[in-house]
């Protein structure tokens, strides 16, 4: 008996399939005109085509913040992913300590997870203004970057430079600015089919004031860095590099905080006062 292999039962079939689809002529009759083919259904699990850049906003701070109100979080610094699904209770952002404790990226990126599964916004203080702590906390899927000690130009720009991807979105002077890279990390997961083309709207920039040397600089770093959300005047830190403990608090020039939509933010942890946090206009 010979053997048919699939390959030949699938030919035979298409075979006959073709030859009952020809059209058969009769003498005097013509043949039947062609009938339009409903368009084919989108192959299951297919999806749309990603929103076009700078159309959707899925970071809610930012929403909020642009309706004028106010944003408050809770600090993480333990791997304990229990305590932080807790502390997303009534909070808008979890702000995630990188420069002072000991958590593991592995461990930030589980962390991450759980905040955005509970509804709260990530954001992520990255230890140093640099490519490799930046991409891999907006790889993980943060919203927030925040740069602490910044005391230059260079460390200001690079919060902007290495979480934002090079694209059209950005003005046009400023496109050299984007150089984040093609990750592989879970944000677009997190996010969704949208993420890459509106990733650049949605991550929120803050660098942190906490020296004499940042305080005189300010004015500065707006003028030529596009693309910084906001400034945070650290409080304690700054009194330590500039007098005492709490000393009083710099002024950040009107020019940059009237009619702003970014004020204010607040950090809800206790034992950590909230030095004035304004946004870029």
């Amino acid at each position: 008996m010979q053997q048919i292999t699939r390959r030949d039962y699938v030919k035979g079939t298409l075979t006959a399939m073709a030859g009952a689809m020809l059209p058969i002529a009769v003498e005097g009759q013509q043949p039947p005109a062609a009938q339009p083919q409903p368009a084919p259904a989108p192959a299951p699990g297919s999806l749309a085509p990603a929103a076009a850049p700078g159309t959707v906003t899925f970071n809610t701070v930012i929403t909020k913040l642009k309706n004028k109100q106010q944003v408050f979080c809770n600090t993480i610094m333990q791997p304990d992913l229990d305590a932080a699904k807790k502390a997303c209770e009534g909070q808008d952002y979890i702000w995630i300590e990188m420069q002072h404790s000991t958590l593991t990226w592995r461990e930030e990126q589980q962390l991450i997870k759980v905040i955005a599964e509970a509804g709260c916004i990530p954001f992520v203080r990255v230890p140093n203004a640099n490519v490799g702590d930046i991409q891999k906390a907006v790889d993980s899927g943060a919203l927030g970057i925040i740069i602490p000690m910044v005391e230059s130009i260079e460390e200001a720009r690079n919060g902007v430079t290495f979480s934002k991807y090079r694209s059209a979105f950005m003005r046009a002077e400023y496109q050299a600015l984007g150089l984040r890279s093609n990750g592989y990390g879970q944000a677009t997961t997190l996010w969704g089919k949208d993420y890459e083309t509106n990733a650049n709207n949605n991550v929120f920039i803050m660098i942190q004031i906490e020296s004499p040397i940042g305080t005189g600089l300010i004015d500065r770093i707006l003028d030529v860095v596009e693309g910084i959300d906001a400034v945070m005047v650290a409080s304690n830190d700054f009194g330590r590099f500039g007098a005492t403990a709490m000393a009083p608090q710099p002024t950040i020039p009107a020019k940059k905080s009237s009619a702003n939509p970014f004020w204010p933010m607040a950090r809800s942890s206790p034992g950590h006062p909230v030095g004035p946090t304004v946004p870029v206009t």
